[in-house]
């Protein structure tokens, strides 16, 4: 088995004596501020960015002296004589009218234009075209020029100048040749990748000088190295290779370690004492053993069972027979709130009952903080960077992902859905493929989305389809903003105080906190989860209401009840109150509660789980595992795991806040790691001994956190899908209704703009 480092190379750690901006990788990501759209293009081999007709970087230095930077750009082939303005901090330092094709052009950085800190870099190109102007194309970015990288050095340093001459290289890039993957590397640079060894796990490189630095008389120095997560770095091979020496053969590294080690493996090139072009190249570098040990990830076989260990759900399923579903959604309740979670209060005596008698999932993980993003990868089994690969996250489902409505009732089954939230309706297309589909504060305007709704709704439906087999969706508004819990409820845990009424139901309120303007007290917070938990109570109090229609209308025995959350919520444990924003334990971690007629009973089970599943799981239920859905499903059925077949141990799970530019949460059994695609920043934390992420150990752990932030990145890209084919239609925001427009107002979405 093989890992190849070449194709790794775009999520690898680098350093360089200079600057190195490499777009289309996350590493550029800290340094964007505006103009570049978020997709790389180009092959792996070669990333890059498209700039619109303005585009900026920002750039941290010392004090301010003489610089140059060597930028390697492409205009867009839809743009005819494209010329660019660079400014800096606002100045203009240089203009020139570009190649038609890929070039790079040496710019000045005048130290009278810098300043010490922050430094803004801006492109002004003379024109931008669509592809929307090519026939058929339905994509409408106005495009630039395509962005590779850039060098910034001081203007004494000889290597910008060598690095716009002929055949140089980039400063660090995969540069495949016959078919054979490689690395070339401008040095004084470090590239580090962090790795899980494979058994008797052995380094295989060629090493050479680069083609153009052999004809420049060059010379460099290649190191290899290797850290463990105990600390320090060994050195396990060194050489010197000099323009006059002949072709090198391969180089074979046994590499420390057991199998399923972290590590963080290094590759150094440097100059040699009398050499100018240090430029190195790796040919064929690649990690290699017996059995490499699984990737961790999604995609991974985590989710997938050998046939004996699917073969136990055999009975369950036999035993589900002609069963329907219920599935209860209750919007932003997190899992500790519950007491089958191990919560101190009453807020869920009804939900508890029904975990007695059914299963418990300890550790289900919602895919997205937000309504918009949890329930389309609910209804579709794809994590967020797959269903709205081509559309921004804000937008409607796309339409040619296939739902869980489609996909049964495309085989006859009745399906119906009954939602209190709007962002979980037909504003954002997930009433598609639902045979009747009702937002319940349409139908009930005097009860709006309170929780009550339901009973007036559901009893009528189920009478009405009882001989029918179904699937029913229910969307609980509760216990979501506001919190508003009339009595008895306000006061089920403790007094209606501090807070006032109209105080706690504006949003004006959360916001002055969340953003630092206003300290909530102790005894404020205190209140707000009261209010939180007694909206919680409220809710728990309409599934046993529904419980007791099921169980009237004789539907009780031969129906699986399934009672989850889209996503949790934060209540001030890190300084933020909702959710949306942060991917912590309080917003991500979700109850997820199954009672299957004929099924165990008080079973819980650890294995780390999912919103994805839930699709497989109801589809399994159903008999209908050979569905089209499966073929784009990233979850998997959960009824194995009920019947006590284990999960790999290299299944994770992966959170995401809303914006272009998330902050992801990766998870497996022992750590997480929560990572912003904006700054760079990142936290890890031995998830398994620190439930309550108390402790960051990212500055004594950097090997395991290279080890996670590379297998996010990793994962990400392999989720994102190409922009969409020419004639594909991009879909926009939809507009709310005016009714539409007052729920998403009353849950604290929208402001007075929403008409």
């Amino acid at each position: 088995m093989v890992q190849d480092l070449a194709a790794a190379l775009p999520f690898a750690d680098s350093w360089s004596t200079r600057e190195v901006v490499r777009f289309g990788t996350p590493s550029a990501e800290p340094f964007l501020r505006e103009g570049f759209y978020t997709e790389a293009g180009g092959a792996d081999a070669d990333r890059f960015l498209w700039a619109k007709g303005e585009a900026e970087l920002a750039l941290a230095w010392g004090a301010p002296e003489s610089r140059v930077a060597v930028l390697d750009l492409r205009p867009y082939e839809g743009v005819a004589a494209q010329r660019l303005e660079v400014r800096l901090n606002g100045t203009p330092v240089d203009a020139f009218a570009l190649n038609d094709g890929r070039f790079r052009y040496l710019v000045p950085l005048p130290a009278a234009a810098q300043r010490p800190g922050e430094n803004r870099l801006r492109f002004v190109f003379e024109h931008s075209a669509s592809p929307a102007s090519e026939a058929g194309s339905a994509d409408r970015r106005q495009l630039a020029a395509a962005f590779h990288s850039l060098v910034v050095a001081p203007s004494s340093d000889p290597t910008p100048q060598d690095l716009v001459a002929r055949g140089a290289p980039a400063p660090l890039a995969p540069a495949p040749e016959s078919g054979v993957p490689a690395i070339e590397q401008v040095g004084p640079s470090v590239v580090r990748f962090g790795l899980r060894l494979p058994a008797a796990a052995e380094l295989r490189f060629t090493p050479a000088l680069q083609r153009a630095a052999v004809g420049s008389d060059g010379a460099v120095s290649m190191r290899v190295t290797i850290e463990d997560t105990d600390g320090g770095e060994q050195e396990l091979w060194s050489r010197v290779l000099r323009a006059r020496d002949g072709p090198a053969k391969e180089v074979v590294v046994a590499l420390p370690g057991a199998a399923g080690d972290v590590v963080r493996l290094a590759l150094y090139a440097g100059g040699a004492p009398e050499a100018r072009f240090a430029w190195a190249r790796w040919s064929a570098p690649r990690v290699m053993g017996r059995e490499l040990a699984r990737p961790a990830g999604p995609t991974a076989a985590g989710r997938t069972l050998a046939p004996e260990d699917d073969a136990l759900a055999d009975a369950l399923r036999a035993a589900s027979g002609r069963s329907n579903v219920v599935l209860l959604i209750l919007d932003a309740a997190r899992a500790q709130q519950f007491g089958t979670y191990g919560y101190a209060r009453a807020t869920t005596p009804e939900i508890d009952r029904i975990a007695a008698e059914g299963v418990v999932f300890e550790r289900a993980y919602t895919p997205a903080v937000f309504t918009l993003g949890a329930l389309s990868s609910l209804w579709t089994s794809q994590y967020p960077d797959r269903h709205h690969a081509e559309v921004s996250y804000a937008d409607p489902l796309p339409r040619d992902r296939l739902t869980l409505a489609e996909a049964l009732g495309g085989r006859g089954v009745r399906t119906a859905g009954f939602v209190a939230n709007a962002v979980a309706g037909t504003l954002h297309g997930f009433d598609r493929g639902f045979g009747q589909f009702e937002e319940v504060y349409r139908r009930y305007p005097d009860l709006g989305s309170r929780g009550a709704a339901f009973q007036r709704l559901l009893p009528e439906w189920l009478r009405a389809h009882a001989g029918e087999r179904f699937f029913a969706y229910v969307h609980y508004r509760e216990p979501h903003f506001p919190y508003d819990p009339g009595p008895p409820f306000d006061t089920q845990f403790g007094p209606d105080a501090p807070l006032g009424r109209d105080e706690r139901r504006d949003r004006a309120w959360y916001t002055d906190v969340n953003q630092g303007r206003r300290t909530p007290t102790a005894d404020e917070i205190a209140h707000l989860v009261r209010l939180y938990d007694g909206n919680l109570a409220y809710v728990d109090r309409e599934v046993g209401a529904l419980r007791r229609t099921l169980e009237e209308q004789g539907l009780w025995d031969r129906t699986v009840l399934i009672v989850a959350a889209d996503h949790g919520e934060q209540l001030f444990e890190k300084g933020y109150i909702s959710h949306s924003a942060q991917v912590y334990e309080q917003s991500t971690h979700i109850p997820l509660v199954v009672r299957i007629p004929g099924g165990p009973r008080g079973v819980r089970v650890s294995h780390l789980v999912d919103l994805l599943d839930l699709a497989p799981t109801i589809l399994d239920l159903f008999g209908l595992r050979d569905t089209p859905f499966a073929a784009q499903a990233q979850g998997a059925s959960l009824l194995p795991l009920v019947s006590g077949a284990a999960r790999g141990g290299d299944m994770v799970t992966l959170s995401r806040t809303v914006w272009e530019r998330p902050v992801y949460a990766l998870r497996d059994a022992r750590h997480k790691l929560v990572y912003d695609t904006r700054t760079g920043r990142e936290q890890l934390f031995a998830i398994e001994s620190d439930p309550g992420e108390a402790h960051d150990v990212v500055a004594s752990e950097p090997v395991r956190a290279c080890f996670y932030r590379q297998t996010l990145l990793r994962l990400l890209a392999q989720m994102k899908q190409p922009r969409p084919a020419a004639g594909r239609s991009v879909p926009s925001g939809a507009r709310p209704t005016a009714e539409q427009c007052e729920q998403l107002k009353a849950l604290g979405y929208v402001g007075e703009g929403c008409t």
